[in-house]
């Protein structure tokens, strides 16, 4: 009995150590195929680079940019992606764009019906930092896939809005009207403002997040020409809308009227006190600098800064801010224009 199990012990051990040495020489090999691969994919690069550095430059295409191998069309593609981080005019960029489409497009469309959820990301990424356009329609139909992932769902929408495509309307607010706030901004932001505006005239038709995320990418485009749009929306509605609007208000720095705007430095509400401070601040509105004043002393951290931050914007803040260092018995005011007016020296 203790013979048997040894045997069986001395074959399982035996078994293993075999297994080991398949797998060991499995790696083994598959590491110098991947050597071997880099190795070629550094001499296409080598090749390559000049002349896609004289199309860019120049405009001039070589007949030996051709590539026939998915190793020559990587070391394209890994050459293509170092000149988006340096280039800046927009005739290069064209040409980059160009040269994507003439050397990756069918090589691109294949990566798009890949199984691999990190093949399809990394071609969309390539393909939106490429901005090839002329593969629209391709990343258009991967929506109709089975079980995409929610962050490729988001980088589509992202493509179709850069490629500025005429579908992605009916897109967001019909198929895809349960995002995030934060999703509905990543989409919106690179739309022009033509496409934009569709979504400003669909606002009081759209869910919370949606018209959050209208206002924010407003307000980060710092467009004064939805001023209008913005105080329609801060005088008609309530609650987070409302704040937003102003919010987006206080980034443009300028409205018509600061009547409405005055009045709410003596809001309930401190955040409300808060965003007024940033808006009168950018506004220069001489007669709110008394309420600045009283605002250095206000509960609410956030508010006294603020206050503090609008008079330095003042031709006289310094003068006003060293007033009530040397003149307020609140400390807390004394702490924050002794800041500020350390900020305006800095």
């Amino acid at each position: 009995m203790f013979t048997n199990e040894l045997l069986f012990l001395s074959i399982l051990t035996l078994s293993l150590l075999v297994l080991l040495v398949i797998l060991l020489g499995y790696l083994t090999i598959r590491k110098t195929v991947e050597i071997r691969k880099r190795k070629k994919v550094e001499r296409y690069r080598e090749i390559y680079n000049p002349l896609i550095s004289s199309n860019l430059i120049e405009g001039v295409i070589s007949r030996k940019l051709t590539p026939e191998t998915i190793l020559q069309q990587k070391a394209i593609e890994q050459l293509l992606s170092r000149y988006t981080k340096v280039i800046e005019g927009e005739e290069e960029k064209a040409r980059l764009a160009r040269l994507a489409s003439m050397y990756l497009s069918n090589y691109y469309q294949k990566q798009l019906q890949s199984h691999k959820w990190s093949t399809r990301m990394n071609t969309l990424y390539h393909i939106e930092d490429f901005n090839m356009i002329d593969l629209t329609d391709d990343v258009f139909r991967l929506l109709n896939r089975k079980r995409l992932s929610h962050q490729e769902i988001i980088y589509i929408l992202r493509i179709l809005a850069l490629f500025q495509c005429n579908q992605l309307f009916d897109l967001l607010t019909t198929k895809y009207q349960d995002l995030t706030e934060f999703d509905y901004r990543h989409v919106l932001i690179p739309l022009e403002q033509k496409k934009f505006d569709q979504y400003v005239l669909h606002f009081h038709h759209a869910g919370l997040p949606l018209q959050k995320a209208i206002i924010d990418v407003i307000a980060s485009k710092r467009e004064v020409s939805y001023n209008h749009f913005l105080e329609k929306i801060f005088s008609s509605y309530s609650g987070e809308i409302r704040l937003r609007a102003l919010k987006a208000l206080a980034e443009i720095g300028y409205v018509k009227d600061s009547a409405p705007y005055l009045e709410l430095l003596y809001s309930d509400k401190w955040e409300e006190r808060l965003v007024a401070a940033k808006l009168i601040g950018s506004l220069k509105e001489g007669k709110a600098i008394p309420r600045l004043i009283e605002l250095l002393h206000d509960r609410t951290w956030w508010v006294r800064s603020q206050a503090g931050e609008a008079i330095s914007q003042f031709t006289q803040g310094k003068a006003i801010l060293q007033t009530v260092l040397e003149t307020s018995t609140d400390p807390f005011a004394k702490d924050m224009a002794w800041e500020w007016l350390h900020k305006g020296g800095e």
